[in-house]
């Protein structure tokens, strides 16, 4: 018994050294760092409304950088009709004077590179107004190299795809790395497809502890946006919720077997489509709230766009848009990247009780990846994706 005392009171002593440590400044943090909402500012890059996605892009790409050098070809055959015209050289002169400005620091002056040049132009349309303001600005105004230098100082460390995404992709991938309550506790993919008047979204979360989550929704697509018809819940292999879009009964189907249901309102939407459906109208989905399911509840609120954000993926950052929904003590954010092709970069769902992010580490466009997060020097190296 005196053994047994003892062990008690050792235990206890114990507990009230580590309970004094962990209350002074003695021990380093651990685990997940403190939540913070980000300063957001005024909205500085314009998201636009997007077209779907046909076919593949550089098909028609390449057709456009092979039409160019036969068009410049034909103005030279232009030059010896003219001089033989009794107006020598004026008029080829006069056409020139653009090609030779954008040149003069170019290599060679041939063909190619204009066709080149003129393909790439356009894609400035799409790029934070850092990136276009240092790609303007030495073309059209080569004295204003301090500004532009300044302009490339302001850009660096920005993260851009390679070609301007003009078009809403017909699929793409994205992965992201999971947080609950902040603390990374696994990963989630994201695979999105569409053509032929539908579309299919395909959400997995593969926690490292505990059972795959996976989300399904289904319905159709065309140019003025997403028509949802049905969203599924996966637990493991068991499907726990659904939602079904009843159009022909005006109801909105939910919970664990659909058996409850309300009124289906114009512009509904599932909590996954929605993101989608911001990225393909370029955020424009008015001010009035919206009716989104997320197959086990119904919200209304409106999505509206709360500020402009410099995303740090931890290797680079990424201008986004951050739409945020606040109603009956769940927030909902979805951070899109108008430089791909405003798809979401990020995704938070928090009340009262958790905090659930999804961080893109890799983006895939069409088959092409865009963009991936270089492995992070972490204590178990998480992101060795």
């Amino acid at each position: 018994m005196t053994r047994f005392r003892l062990l008690l009171i050792a235990l206890f002593l114990s507990l009230l050294l580590h309970l004094a440590l962990l209350g002074s400044d003695l021990l380093p943090a651990i685990s997940q760092p403190p939540e913070s909402t980000p300063k957001l500012e005024k909205i500085d890059v314009k998201m636009q409304a997007l077209q779907l996605e046909t076919q593949d892009k550089p098909a028609p790409g390449s057709a456009g950088v092979s039409l160019r050098p036969s068009a410049a070809a034909k103005t030279k055959p232009a030059k010896t009709k003219k001089d033989s015209s009794g107006k020598p050289r004026r008029k080829p002169q006069a056409s020139q004077p653009t090609e030779q400005a954008a040149k003069p620091e170019s290599s060679a002056p041939t063909a190619e590179t204009a066709a080149a040049r003129a393909s790439s132009e356009p894609a400035a349309e799409n790029l934070h107004p850092r990136q276009a303001a240092e790609a303007s600005a030495p073309a059209a105004q080569p004295a204003s190299a301090p500004r532009a230098e300044a302009a490339h100082e302001a850009n660096a460390g920005f993260i851009h795809p390679d070609n301007a995404l003009r078009k809403f992709p017909a699929a793409a991938k994205i992965r992201y790395q999971g947080y609950w309550n902040g603390a990374m506790v696994g990963f989630g993919d994201l695979d999105w497809q569409q053509g032929n008047g539908g579309y299919r979204l395909d959400i997995a979360v593969n926690p490292f502890i505990g059972p795959k989550l996976r989300y399904l929704a289904q319905g159709a697509i065309d140019k003025s946006g997403l028509r949802p018809d049905s969203l599924q819940a996966f637990r493991g292999s068991d499907l726990k919720e659904s939602a079904r879009f009843d159009y022909g009964a005006g109801l909105l189907r939910y919970g664990s077997h659909a058996e409850q249901q309300q009124p289906l309102k114009s512009g509904a939407q599932d909590v996954f489509s929605l993101a989608f459906q911001l990225a393909l109208k370029g955020g424009a989905l008015g001010h009035a709230p919206i009716q989104i399911t997320t197959a086990k509840k119904i919200y209304e609120y409106p999505m509206a766009p709360a500020g402009a954000f410099d995303y740090d993926t931890g290797a680079g950052k990424m201008r986004v848009v951050v739409f945020r929904a606040e109603g009956d003590g769940d927030v909902s954010e979805f951070w899109l990247a108008p430089d791909f092709a405003n798809l979401p970069v990020r995704i938070l769902r928090a009340d009262k009780d958790k905090r659930i992010e999804l961080k893109a580490i890799r983006i895939e466009v069409n088959g092409k990846r865009q963009w991936e997060l270089p492995p992070q020097p972490t204590i178990r190296n998480k992101n060795a994706h």
